[in-house]
C-alpha cells in the first residue's frame, strides 16, 4: 500500500539521515501533516526541535534584567 511505503520512508528519513519533518515532506512530496502522521503511525518519537540549540547561546548576547 502506498501509505505505508510512505511512512517507511519518512521513517528512514527522519530517522537514520536526520532530515527534518520539513524535509521530510518535501522529500516524499506530500504534506506536513501527512509526513507528521506517517511519523506517528510508525511509533516514532519526535526529536525536540530546541534541542539543537542547547550550549549554542552567546553569553555576551544575553538581555540585562
Amino acid at each position: 500500500m502506498k501509505s505505508e511505503r510512505i511512512a517507511e520512508t519518512a521513517v528512514r528519513l527522519y530517522q537514520e539521515d536526520g532530515y527534518s519533518i520539513e524535509a521530510v515532506a518535501k522529500e516524499l512530496g506530500v504534506a506536513y501533516r501527512t509526513a507528521r502522521k506517517a511519523l506517528f503511525s510508525q511509533g516514532v518519537v519526535l526529536r525536540d526541535p530546541s534541542e539543537r540549540l542547547k550550549g549554542r547561546t552567546r553569553p555576551d548576547k544575553r538581555k540585562k534584567v
